[in-house]
């Protein structure tokens, strides 16, 4: 949560405050935001300060603009993404706050499968790599992309940030009503990551062994991502290893030494159903 308030010169970065206090308590919280990024800069620049590499951010608050106040999502993605495969160090782009965005439409109902992507309209954005999401040319349901680097370096960042804000009012209002999404409850304990690498045939796809592995243990496995793919020295040259990192998440209990080692062998029993033997 970030403060509703805003130096006067934040403000006017993100087009400037409809509605400006005349006795504030601080001249730094002067300006009511029309935006929720300006606090997620912000909170980023102190996360980076110590020492956060990836950093991910999102609120949900209100923009307060001359007709009203308006609920909103705010997301903000800088520093470094996940590693990945085909990169090694991780990128994030425009697409990503795309994706993200997309998503939690998606979650909150939305009709995704209609909406249209459009150039953004705020200055807040970098010409040519951001965009809007909306349903007809007038109803905005969000913007997204690279925020401006001019932007970016007045909060004291390094490198590219990239943001979504979902205006959720202009989200229609779903006709279905009988269908109910359950309410999401986040897990008490914290997810285990483990990473295997296994030796497959060098023109082998990924998708069967990510599926065998996901299937391992439906119970405790969450997630599968490849992350290394190399050939070279000590293979053979038809081969080529695999690496993936399995996601595991605790139910009840933190999972035991034993619990993880029975687990492991079942994702290498699994892998070998598909074809691929465990790198040693």
């Amino acid at each position: 949560m970030t403060w509703s308030f805003l130096p006067v010169a934040e403000a006017d970065r993100f087009g400037g405050a409809a509605w400006v206090l005349a006795n504030p308590i601080s001249e730094d919280l002067k300006a009511m935001r029309a935006s929720l990024l300006p606090g997620l800069l912000a909170a980023a620049r102190r996360n980076a300060d110590r020492g956060a590499g990836e950093i991910r951010l999102f609120e949900i608050g209100r923009r307060y603009l001359a007709e009203g106040e308006r609920p909103t999502l705010g997301l903000l993605l800088a520093g470094e993404g996940m590693r990945d495969w085909r990169s090694g160090k991780g990128q994030i782009d425009a697409y990503d706050a795309k994706a993200e965005a997309v998503a939690l439409l998606a979650a909150a109902g939305a009709p995704v499968d209609r909406l249209q992507v459009m150039e953004a309209v705020s200055p807040t954005w970098h010409p040519g790599r951001s965009g809007s999401l909306r349903l007809g040319p007038k109803t905005i349901l969000a913007e997204f992309g690279e925020l401006h680097p001019a932007t970016v370096k007045a909060f004291g960042l390094d490198g590219a940030a990239f943001a979504a804000e979902i205006h959720l009012d202009a989200i229609p209002v779903r006709r279905d009503t009988g269908r109910m999404r359950t309410a999401y409850a986040p897990p008490a304990l914290q997810p285990v990551t483990r990473d295997f690498a296994f030796i497959v045939k060098r023109d082998a796809p990924a998708d069967p062994l990510l599926r065998a592995v996901r299937g391992a243990d439906k119970d405790a496995i969450v997630d599968v991502a490849l992350f290394d793919v190399f050939t070279g020295p000590g293979l053979a040259e038809d081969e080529k290893s695999m690496a993936v990192a399995v996601t595991l998440q605790p139910a009840e209990k933190s999972f035991t030494d034993a619990e993880l080692q029975a687990i492991s062998d079942k994702v290498v029993a699994a892998a070998a159903k598909a074809g691929a033997r465990l790198r040693g």
